[in-house]
């Protein structure tokens, strides 16, 4: 019988000193996987919305009204553009992206040819540019990141040779215009 007992306390220290491990490690893993869901689901912010173009808080200064209707489900976003300025037409644009860096190719408001990527990098969205205008290339990179606890937009667009533009945008308050796209229109207000 001593024979027995000898046997047996081994095993169960050994199996004590398991169980006391998988206890102290169970919890960490636990606090990571959690940690990291939060993180992920904190770390992109939600474009879609209505906004307007602020024109005095730009740099350069623009005139003219600018509109953004954004629907972001991601990986799709999809930006309708809309810009008037008095004594022209309006011109109108409906450009499709993905944000896994796959290229879209999209038709401007002016006119012009795009051929974009688009990627998250930390809480904004960048853009690689590469803009087909009048027979030339124009290389840009435009930064989106929503300030001001989401009432603003900001899209910092760069050139290769060195031109900088800031654009700000003002949250629109939600309609309920029965335009498809969701702008309000002058007769709704």
């Amino acid at each position: 019988m001593t024979g027995l007992l000898i046997d047996r306390k081994p095993r169960m220290r050994k199996s004590k000193l398991l169980m006391f491990r998988y206890v102290r490690i169970l919890p960490g893993i636990v606090l990571l996987s959690t940690a990291a869901t939060v993180a992920c689901s904190q770390g992109t912010p939600d474009f879609s919305g209505q906004w307007k173009q602020d024109n005095d808080r730009c740099q350069p200064k623009r005139t003219g009204d600018v509109r953004l209707g954004i629907e972001q489900h991601e990986p799709e976003l999809t930006v309708e553009t809309s810009i008037s300025r008095s004594g022209v037409s309006s011109r109108h644009a409906v450009q499709r992206y993905t944000t896994d860096g796959k290229l879209s190719s999209t038709t401007g408001a002016d006119g012009d040819e795009f051929a974009t990527s688009v990627v998250w990098k930390d809480s904004r969205l960048v853009f690689s540019i590469e803009e087909h205008e009048d027979g030339r290339i124009l290389q840009s990179k435009e930064t989106w990141s929503i300030l001001e606890d989401g009432a603003t937009l900001e899209r910092i667009r760069e050139r290769r040779n060195g031109e900088k533009q800031m654009l700000y945008f003002r949250r629109m308050p939600s309609s309920n215009s029965s335009s498809k796209s969701g702008f309000v229109k002058a007769g709704d207000k």
